[in-house]
């Protein structure tokens, strides 16, 4: 028989269980001398196995994102990350001696130290060369391939854990780029768009180490002297991903914030055929593969931190931007202590037991956090039955 209920009778089912909780929470009478527990509600706990979790992979956006990874790593356990990345300064106002024989073009890049992911004791050299090919912020993709001269450096710095970064830029690349600002004809704009491509940043070939740039907080600087600064923020900004040595895990879910590995979700078999009950609270559990993730690491190496993970409702119109630039429907905290993830997921439940879902696909991922490249380990459903994802139910009686 199809179950069916209203939105009202729903909400009320929801109540009624706040207060069967609120019941057996409130069990004493502080007027009364000696009284009691009366008549207390009896809580029942199940436990559901979930097996159902479907791989998927998909290329991101990568521009014009709060951060901006470059660098390269070779990571143990999850494989090589190279990243390149690609800065493009908006195209300042005509004025009377824009940009002239005195004037010099820098780089200021905002980063945070300790925030990388790879080898904390290492300095790395990042090369900067002219970008040949249009590129565009909104809409590049981290598998593009874009094309920058290597045969010329246009600038060069060294991180070794500064708080931010003042680089030199070539008269080269000035000159081009004074070219467009000192253009006075009505089509300026549009020739610096087709025609002006931009700088590249490039880690050396025996980097080990990403880091993450602060976009917000960084600018392009042209300076005639000391008390004559100009900040020209970014018109475009973006990153490309070049992946090698992935790893294959068959007993394993793997995550990674790139979409390169994550996974669909749909409970129906597990709760379609369920009795209504008083659910008082449903949670969905992931526990993390902590021994493997730290044994993998050499030492002083570190990866970026993880605090949660996203479970969302899918939208298969526009799957990749909502899961990299909306909230979750359901966030998953990390408890560091039990090294498991922590879905609270009562409410959906309760729509299969009282009715029938209007979506019932769901998508498990790790947030791209603006840029920010995190991978973990789950265990699955072939784990014991300890760590197997479970979802537990509370139940009153």
């Amino acid at each position: 028989m199809q179950k069916s209920i209203s939105r009202a009778a729903l909400t009320w089912r929801l109540i009624l269980s706040v207060v069967v909780a609120g019941s057996f929470i409130s069990c004493e009478d502080s007027n009364t001398v000696g009284s009691g527990v009366v008549d207390s509600t009896k809580l029942r706990v199940d436990t559901l196995f979930v097996n159902d979790f479907e791989r998927v992979s998909k290329d991101i956006f990568s521009g014009n994102l709060l951060n901006l990874p470059i660098g390269k790593y070779d990571d143990p356990l999850f494989g090589t990350f190279e990243l390149v990345g690609y800065l493009k300064p908006n195209l300042i106002p005509v004025q009377d001696d824009s940009v002239t024989n005195s004037t010099s073009l820098k780089l200021f890049l905002k980063t945070t130290p300790k925030r990388v992911y790879g080898d904390t004791t290492l300095s790395t050299r990042y090369s900067l060369y002219k970008v040949t090919e249009r590129w565009r912020g909104k809409s590049i993709l981290a598998s593009d391939q874009i094309g920058f001269d290597e045969t010329e450096e246009v600038g060069t710095f060294l991180y070794s854990d500064q708080d931010s970064l003042v680089v030199d830029l070539s008269e080269s690349f000035l000159l081009d780029y004074a070219s467009y600002v000192n253009n006075e004809d009505e089509d300026r704009d549009s020739l610096y768009n087709f025609e002006f491509f931009g700088l590249a940043i490039v880690a050396e070939n025996n980097a080990s180490q990403i880091l993450y740039p602060n976009i917000s907080e960084s600018s392009f600087l042209t300076v005639d002297s000391e008390d004559d600064t100009l900040a020209v923020s970014f018109r475009d900004r973006g990153f490309t991903l070049e992946r090698t040595n992935q790893p294959t895990f068959n007993d394993r879910i793997l995550l990674n914030s790139d979409l390169e590995t994550y996974y669909k979700l749909n409970f129906e078999q597990l709760l379609g055929d369920m009795a209504e009950e008083n659910i008082l609270k449903a949670e969905l559990y992931l526990y993390e593969d902590t021994l493997q993730l730290k044994n993998s690491l050499p030492a002083n190496h570190v990866r970026p931190e993880i605090t949660f993970l996203g479970l969302r409702f899918i939208d298969n119109l526009q799957p990749v931007y909502d899961i990299l630039f909306t909230a979750p429907d359901f966030d998953g905290f990390r408890d560091s202590l039990k090294n498991r993830y922590r879905v609270d997921i009562t409410n959906h439940v309760n729509e299969y037991l009282f009715g029938d879902p209007n979506q019932k696909d769901l998508v498990l991922n790790l947030s791209f956090n603006g840029g920010i490249i995190y991978s973990t380990l789950l265990y699955d459903s072939s784990s014991s039955a300890a760590l197997k994802p479970k979802i537990i139910l509370t139940v009153a009686e």
